[in-house]
């Protein structure tokens, strides 16, 4: 099996009046880093300052309280001018803008105020990535306001109902159908993309799910705001031979370095934020971004339109999670429980006698069987589905029940598009968004533990 090169994550060494510390922290990232790509894992932390890896910034903002009160506005240009500064990738969620025409004329004043922080630390505004609610702003509005004002960059719509169910007056359904024929115009530059995980799900049953209303920047997960993850691709067809069959050995070796290996970076990455250190230690989460799976399918020969070929990847995931959950569980065992757990316990909420006992007793039994180290492990993207390195084939939308296997997804720039109708792109965003309402219900149905 090929390894992947190391060239693009070799890490400089620390500069020379930096910290013994920070020289061994460096030291120990370069080697982890080394040997994650020794067994075909693509580290994705974006960012490395002095030999240490950091991440970037979700920041979110509500536009009427920012513009309106000065103290707000003074406090939102000190959290940007902070992350611009330290050379992070950032992404701004931007809330509260009101209906229209108040809605444009508000974000076009937040795009101003962004751009005079990036041009005031000589930072280009382009790449600082927004994220609106779809309802507030049609994409041809929205991606107009942002080209103009801060250049071009990723602008992210997050839909719901309104977009993915054509249903009400002949008013809603004209805002449906101009969504959709907007968003498809806009597809060639890839970066006014629209995402629909407004969950993020554990792999404990004894933890809830989350809500995820911002985007990672430079990857594109939808995750919950201030959320700290170490992030990592595997590519599952580059452990199959030419016809599919997967050199399971190597893959399990695989799977067990992002976890293991992750779970140490989690306790040398710099995060640039006090909340971000808090959630880092409290849920250390991975995000294991699984790719391939239409590559795979392709190597197996199985058509995609085929109950088969779903079932089949199917299996492949199913043993990929329970790998990874087991894993996680061991680390739990040798080490410590997830943070997290330990915060649910109900019986901290009751008062001293023989009720609080037995709660404790019953929850740190359920808590035996199902600890873990990771609250999250497995991210997928609806592009996941599809064969790299070709046109997307929209027979491979029937493998997107497959995003059931995530706890988070992700929303990167599509494949080429270019011979696809607007009435295929659509139905691919309507059913991959229909998977991932389908796993929300199901999250609402307490697990038997």
């Amino acid at each position: 099996m090929p390894k992947t090169s190391t060239t693009a994550h070799q890490l400089p060494a620390a500069d020379g009046d930096g910290s013994a510390s920070n020289r061994t922290d460096a030291s120990s990232v370069a080697q982890i880093c080394l040997e994650l790509e020794d067994v075909g894992v693509e580290p994705m932390l974006p960012v490395i300052d002095k030999g240490l890896l950091t991440t970037g910034v979700t920041l979110a903002v509500d536009a009427g309280t920012v513009l309106t009160f000065a103290p707000a506005m003074e406090q939102f240009r000190e959290r940007v001018f902070d992350v611009l500064t330290s050379g992070l990738p950032l992404s701004v969620g931007i809330k509260g803008l009101g209906p229209e025409p108040w809605a444009a004329t508000r974000f076009g004043h937040l795009c101003e105020v962004l751009c005079s922080i990036a041009s005031t630390v000589q930072v280009n505004p382009a790449s600082i990535e927004i994220v609106i609610d779809a309802d507030t702003l049609t994409p041809e509005i929205a991606w107009l306001k942002r080209r103009e004002l801060l250049g071009n960059g990723p602008v992210y719509l997050l839909a719901g109902v309104t977009q993915m169910r054509a249903h009400g007056g002949r008013s809603a359904r004209d805002r449906h159908d101009r969504y959709w024929l907007q968003l498809w115009c806009l597809r060639e530059g890839a970066l006014v993309r629209t995402a629909y995980a407004p969950m993020v799900t554990p792999q404990c049953p004894l933890l809830c799910t989350e809500a995820a209303s911002a985007i990672l920047p430079s990857i594109g997960i939808q995750v919950p705001e201030g959320s700290a993850w170490v992030t990592m691709k595997l590519n599952i067809a580059r452990f199959a031979d030419d016809r599919g069959s997967l050199h399971q050995n190597a893959l399990q070796k695989a799977l067990h370095c992002c976890v293991d290996l992750g779970d140490a970076l989690h306790d040398h990455v710099m995060w640039p934020t006090v909340r971000m250190r808090h959630d880092s230690w409290l849920n250390r989460r991975l995000a294991i971004v699984l790719t391939g799976l239409g590559d795979l399918a392709r190597q197996r020969r199985l058509d995609p339109q085929q109950f088969a070929c779903l079932q089949n990847l199917g299996d492949v995931l199913r043993w990929t999670q329970s790998i990874l959950r087991s894993r996680s569980h061991y680390l739990a065992v040798q080490n410590e429980n997830l943070p997290a757990l330990d915060l649910c316990d109900p019986s901290h909420t009751l008062p001293g006698g023989r009720a609080r006992d037995g709660w404790r007793e019953r929850w740190h039994r359920a808590v035996e069987l199902n600890a873990i180290r990771h609250r999250n492990l497995i991210v997928l993207s609806p592009w996941s589905m599809f064969p790299e390195h070709s046109p997307a084939d929209p027979r491979y939308c029937d493998l997107l029940p497959l995003l059931e296997f995530a706890d988070a997804c992700a929303f990167p720039g599509p494949p080429p598009l270019g011979h696809w109708n607007i009435n295929q792109f659509k139905i691919l965003h309507q059913r991959a968004w229909a998977v991932l309402e389908l796993k929300e219900a199901h999250q609402l149905i307490a697990e038997p533990v």
